[in-house]
């Protein structure tokens, strides 16, 4: 492998990973709970995005409550900081997922 090709396989690597604010508010067990959760409704027989999106909702609910119970300004805040939180979640139980 050249350096060119190591340094693509470094940088989508790091890509897939969560951002360091998530990282230090979650272990690595919850995150592995978490696509277990997703794996077993899937299962279930739910399709894989609204498996993926009810359970990143519940995971989020319950791991930044106290984050996001915050008095905010305007409301807007709220779902500012709520899809910070959802986004990068959502994109590391698809990567797992496939």
């Amino acid at each position: 492998m050249n350096l060119q090709e190591h340094i693509r396989k470094v940088l989508r690597e790091e890509t897939k990973k969560l951002p360091a604010f998530l990282l230090r508010r979650v272990t690595e067990k919850k995150l592995d709970r978490l696509i277990k959760d997703v794996r077993k409704k899937i299962r279930l027989g739910f399709e894989e995005d609204e498996a993926i999106y009810d359970e990143v909702r519940n995971f989020i609910a319950w791991e930044f409550l106290e984050v996001l119970n915050r008095d905010f300004p305007r409301e807007q805040d709220y779902w500012d900081l709520y899809i910070k939180f959802e986004k990068p979640l959502v994109d590391l139980v698809k990567t797992k997922l496939h």
